[in-house]
């Protein structure tokens, strides 16, 4: 293998591990969302908490406000916005069918 191939299989191997701790970071939210969620139905309160989920989209989107250092690729808020979104979705999703269960 090349020097420029072990390059680029280093980089990929570091863009790998940094999907791992995506992936359990994911996993540790998804979790605490379950111990919210049983909190608010012991509290009487609604399952969807829209102004909560509007505060949760915003600080991802603040995150990418923040700029680099010196980095030309910045987070995009629309980015941050979808991840964010696609998150609270897939975490009410599964809260809701947890409670078909």
């Amino acid at each position: 293998m090349s020097s420029e191939e072990n390059k680029l299989e280093e980089i990929r191997k570091k863009i790998d591990e940094i999907d791992a701790v995506i992936a359990d970071l994911l996993l540790k939210r998804v979790q605490y969302a379950k111990q919210a969620k049983k909190e608010k139905v012991r509290m009487n309160k609604p399952v969807r908490d829209r102004q909560r989920e509007k505060e949760v989209i915003e600080k991802w989107c603040a995150r990418a406000r923040r700029k680099g250092s010196g980095e030309k690729w910045n987070l995009s808020e629309e980015m941050m916005k979808k991840i964010a979104t696609l998150v609270i979705e897939y975490t009410l999703k599964k809260e809701i069918e947890e409670g078909n269960e």
